[in-house]
């Protein structure tokens, strides 16, 4: 789907370059606040008065590739196998020259196809659960979990924040708040990271939404209690990944929560968020839970008396519509797309 700036695909953030003259146009400044309605789009792990964890932006679509690199896969696999065995097991005909061209030509184009499934799901397997961020208000330090395990620490107030934008083949163009550390010099771009990602489906608009959302936080004199207020009065949730895997329950909810105020559009689409679901759940189960090193947790202490502390421990229950009703349409749309394959399947080997 949008996978910009993984360092694993060929769509890394560019850098070792100048910035460029539409980033500074689209520049958010430590101190301004914005006319924007805050909204955070469930993306808060963990708070309290001294930081704030954040996800990374691939995190509110991970499972896409899995699944769709296990039907590459396995697609690779079935077109390998027909290949072979109509090689083998077929008539002596006229024909052999055909069978030759598939067996030279096409076979590997089918391994190729295998090849690049298992790339697919290698790119959310085995990895990390999520690349987890820190903003630490006390002490005006950014910690960003790098996807091969290090961790960069740089201050708030030296990050170059503007509005990043990306163009996907499935997605289209999308938006996030770009986090760039710079040179010395103040304008060569050093390193990129994505401080926050509302949706696929998000805006530019979406963007001054999760800023007046963060800025407050590291910036106003009452950012704590207003930020506190507003994901206990507004959001509900907190991402359940702080120091755990996330169950199957959420991985339902979370493929599903895009289109929560639509439930006839969750079934519509269930074949496709159900296999997200699916693979979602193998992602997280098969990769590891991020540490942050014992520097930065001594650099981020909590006080035992802190009365705005939120974790995913304060989430009420999810309901009907957050799970139950997702649940059921992960079953059918898991079950149509089954269904699908072996009526496609039966059909070729007639």
């Amino acid at each position: 789907m949008d996978y910009a700036g993984l360092d694993y695909s060929n769509i890394r953030f560019p850098v070792d370059r100048p910035l460029t003259e539409a980033e500074r146009a689209v520049k958010y400044r430590q101190k301004d606040t914005g006319n924007a309605s805050p909204m955070d789009f469930l993306s808060v792990i963990k708070f309290n008065s001294h930081y704030m964890d954040l996800v990374d932006r691939w995190y509110p679509i991970k499972g896409f590739n899995t699944w769709f690199g296990a039907c590459v896969a396995a697609g690779g696999v079935f077109f390998a196998v027909l290949i072979i065995a109509a090689f083998f097991w077929a008539p002596a005909t006229n024909e052999r020259s055909a069978l030759w061209f598939m067996i030279i030509v096409l076979l590997p184009i089918s391994l190729v196809l295998v090849w690049g499934g298992w790339w697919l799901i290698r790119t959310e397997c085995g990895r990390y659960t999520h690349y987890p961020m820190r903003l630490n208000r006390k002490t005006r330090q950014v910690h960003f979990f790098r996807q091969n395990g290090t961790v960069l620490t740089v201050p708030w107030d030296s990050l170059f924040l503007t509005l990043g934008e990306s163009k996907s083949p499935l997605s289209g163009t999308t938006y996030d708040l770009r986090a760039h550390v710079l040179e010395e010099d103040g304008k060569t771009v050093r390193e990129s990271f994505s401080l926050g990602y509302p949706s696929p489906l998000g805006n530019a608009e979406s963007i001054d939404k999760f800023w007046a959302f963060l800025q407050p936080y590291m910036e106003a004199e009452d950012g704590v209690e207003r930020t506190w207020r507003h994901l206990k009065e507004n959001t509900g949730y907190l991402v359940p990944v702080d120091g755990r895997k996330e169950g199957w329950r959420w991985s339902i909810a979370r493929s599903f929560i895009l289109g929560a105020h639509w439930p006839y559009l969750q079934l519509v689409f269930s074949p496709f968020l159900g296999l997200n679901a699916v693979g979602r759940m193998l992602a997280m189960s098969t990769s590891k839970i991020p540490q942050w090193p014992e520097e930065v947790e001594q650099a981020n202490p909590m006080d035992a008396d802190d009365p705005y502390v939120l974790t995913w421990r304060d989430n009420g229950p999810l309901g009907w519509w957050e799970l139950y009703w997702p649940l059921i349409c992960t079953v059918v749309g898991v079950g149509t797309f089954v269904g699908v394959i072996a009526w496609v399947v039966s059909g070729l080997w007639r």
